[in-house]
């Protein structure tokens, strides 16, 4: 079986036309369907239901490109058998935006010094949304907010813990976090997310009840905000920007808030190499801190 065919079968997948697989892999349309007819008379089934238009995947077809995939990064590990020291293959990671600039960023540039050979996709996204990307083969690694129900499917490697903290304008005069949380108004972050869910209970379980201002999709925006004195906020300290410079931040006493950043993939990756490697990398980057 033709390792190239069943790539060109995944990008057709990804794109859903031939033009768009043909053009990604640098071949021609007839080339492309030319190698997928090849791979359905090896396998005797149909990929393409071609009595549509465009053509689509046929059920057989989709369970196929699961196969690819696993396939892909398979050959990917048995090409670097050839350098023990380096990692060769495509390798899609995702991260929460929270983790990019002081985490994610830094320990990607590393890897690739060390394993020039890497492919890496990024992509970025919620946890529960990265998360469901890993199970079903999307993405092989994601730095993301621990869950809080164990998945047997998932492989978690613990990164750092992370602290809370409440973060207001330099020009609001009060210093009490709770008076600050029961008094101005508090800007969310996206609430369908990990940190805010955690946050929400935090401070249902204190029986603080805060004024909701705003909701917003970033952490850069909910800090221009809060520049702004429009409101107060907490987010994952480690997260705060370089540029919030009219911003303080203030320990949530005396019970503090932390959240878990870990390394998901799949238990039966075939990632597995380049996700110890990654998971390596990142703490490095954080002991370098």
């Amino acid at each position: 079986m033709n390792l190239r065919f069943l790539t060109t079968v995944v990008a057709f997948s990804k794109h859903q036309t031939l033009n768009a697989a043909a053009q990604t892999l640098g071949l021609s349309h007839s080339a492309v369907s030319l190698q997928i007819k090849a791979l359905e008379e090896e396998l005797q089934f149909p990929i393409l239901d071609r009595s549509k238009r465009p053509p689509m995947l046929t059920s057989q077809g989709h369970a196929l490109v699961e196969h690819a995939k696993r396939m892909e990064g398979i050959a990917g590990d048995i090409r670097a058998l050839a350098d023990g020291s380096s990692l060769y293959s495509r390798v899609a990671v995702g991260a929460v935006p929270s983790t990019i600039s002081h985490l994610a960023a830094p320990a990607l540039a590393a890897i690739y010094a060390q394993h020039p050979r890497l492919e890496i996709k990024l992509v970025t996204g919620l946890s529960h949304s990265l998360l469901a990307q890993v199970k079903d083969g999307d993405i092989d690694v994601a730095l993301v907010t621990e869950p809080g129900n164990q998945d047997k499917d998932l492989s978690i490697t613990h990164i750092n813990t992370e602290p809370f903290h409440l973060i207001k304008s330099r020009n609001e005069p009060m210093n009490d976090p709770v008076e600050l949380l029961t008094s101005r108004p508090f800007i969310w972050f996206n609430r369908r997310s990990s940190p805010s869910q955690q946050i929400e209970k935090h401070l249902q379980d204190r029986a603080i009840y805060v004024q909701q201002a705003m909701e917003v999709d970033s952490f850069d925006a909910v800090e221009a905000l809060v520049s702004h004195n429009l409101g107060v906020s907490i987010l994952p300290k480690s997260a705060r920007s370089m540029e919030a410079s009219n911003l303080v931040g203030l320990k949530l006493d005396p019970t503090p808030l932390e959240r878990s950043v870990v390394l998901a993939t799949r238990a039966a990756s075939p990632r597995r190499l380049f996700a110890a490697a990654f998971a390596d990398v990142l703490k490095s980057v954080l002991e370098g801190k």
